[in-house]
């Protein structure tokens, strides 16, 4: 219960932030009673409808509410022609209700789209969408499920295992809400697997994809550290077969730390992010850049520096002393750190409003006295910073919302917030 709490406190604050005050006439379903199962998604169907996906340790369920009543409850199934799948997701495609789940069979890797009806039963045979060979000696890839802003397309990507020559490979198909196939391929990054890493898969609301890749430079030692020390340009690609379509964000020097991609429907882009200055750990600041991908120009672009006052505002005597120590020394001024790129939106004006969250998992390893060892994992979900960020640059106003939520050896399901 006292994480239910949590999550609430911090719905509330952030609607308070973003609508300055505003009342809303909000509607509060019952409370339930838990039946020892966590609520994992809720997918909006309209208004005061929609469904709630639930997890106990030995079954999933979803049940439909209708002006906040439950109307109808099935269970979902992960079973396929007798064998037992993957469970990968559920979504709301056009009207239907769909599950997603993959399995292993003849030496290939597929993935399965099973459709449910009014009753929240399967209905018919699962829909294989994708597949890809298995390489001997190798485990299985990772499917994922991205969906357009306008939720009129969605893609079904993967990342193939097996020797590529040290290069990351992906396939990609791309449906619309009827299911129909609008394009479908596989691309190998220009990069080496260990040099580079993707931040971001796109879908546009004219179905196509694109990627934001960040590449690395080769350390001068050995040992190979994805961070500031070694960051080398960011990379953005509009998925074709032979990857031409390409633009290089350049941030004058500066260094991205985590960003989000939003596009019109002209292929208008807009990058809003995390900047840190060359050689320093952390972030700076934040930046925007607009971009005309058919014509490969930059529009315009913009930094926000992170004012001190703003960085320290919620840290420690201890903290603070020991920065300032660090700033006199001319090693560096202060930074926010582990901040992820959660939401952004582009105003009808132009402005750009959004929102990050400080997260970090920390590891830990116990042995026992007879040399047995145990891993923990602690997920830190903490403060939130909300924005806006002017039509002509500059910010109209900046938020620090804090917060602290820890879970352990659970993914932190429960934590992390929501906005609108």
């Amino acid at each position: 219960m006292k994480t239910r709490k949590i999550i609430l406190l911090t719905y509330l604050l952030t609607l308070s932030v973003f609508a300055f005050c505003q009342e809303y006439d909000i509607q509060w379903g019952g409370i339930e009673k838990s039946n020892g199962s966590s609520v994992i998604d809720v997918l909006p169907i309209s208004g005061d409808q929609f469904y709630a996906i639930r997890q106990s340790r030995r079954s999933l369920s979803v049940s439909r509410y209708d002006n906040f009543k439950l109307t109808e409850t099935g269970r979902i199934s992960t079973k396929l022609k007798g064998n037992v799948a993957l469970f990968e997701g559920v979504k709301k495609i056009g009207n239907e209700l769909v599950v997603f789940l993959s399995d292993r069979r003849e030496g290939k890797d597929l993935f399965f789209l099973q459709k449910y009806n009014a009753e929240l039963k399967p209905e018919g045979d699962g829909i294989v969408l994708a597949s890809y060979d298995l390489e001997w000696g190798y485990n299985r890839g990772n499917f994922d499920i991205i969906t357009s802003e306008n939720n009129d397309f969605f893609a079904v990507i993967w990342n193939v295992p097996g020797k590529n020559e040290n290069k990351d490979k992906y396939g990609f198909k791309v449906f619309d809400n009827q299911l129909n196939e609008i394009s479908e391929g596989d691309y190998v990054l220009p990069f080496r697997g260990d040099l580079a890493e993707i931040n971001e898969h796109y879908l546009s609301n004219t179905g196509n994809y694109f990627i934001s890749v960040t590449e690395y430079s080769e350390p001068e030692t050995k040992k190979l550290f994805k961070n500031y020390m070694n960051y080398r340009a960011l990379h953005l690609f509009h998925i074709t077969p032979d990857l031409t379509d390409q633009f290089t964000v350049d941030l004058k020097g500066k260094r991205v730390e985590t960003m989000s991609m939003n596009s019109d429907n002209n292929k208008l882009f807009t990058l809003t992010g995390v900047y840190g200055e060359p050689m320093q750990s952390g972030g700076a600041g934040l930046f925007f850049l607009r971009f005309d991908f058919e014509t490969s120009t930059m529009v315009d672009q913009g930094f926000e520096k992170f004012e001190k006052n703003f960085i320290i505002s919620d840290w420690s005597q201890k903290e603070i002393e020991k920065s300032n120590r660090k700033e006199a020394k001319g090693k560096s001024e202060p930074q926010l750190f582990d901040y992820k790129m959660r939401q952004t939106e582009i105003l009808e004006d132009g402005s750009i409003v959004g929102s990050m969250e400080q997260y970090f998992v920390i590891s830990n390893t116990y042995y026992d006295n007879r040399g047995y060892s145990q891993y923990f994992y602690d997920y830190y979900y903490k403060d939130i910073i909300a924005f806006k960020i002017g039509i002509n640059g500059g910010f109209d106003w900046l938020r620090k919302i804090e917060k602290e939520q820890v879970s352990t050896n659970d993914g932190g399901p429960l934590s992390s917030y929501c906005r609108f």
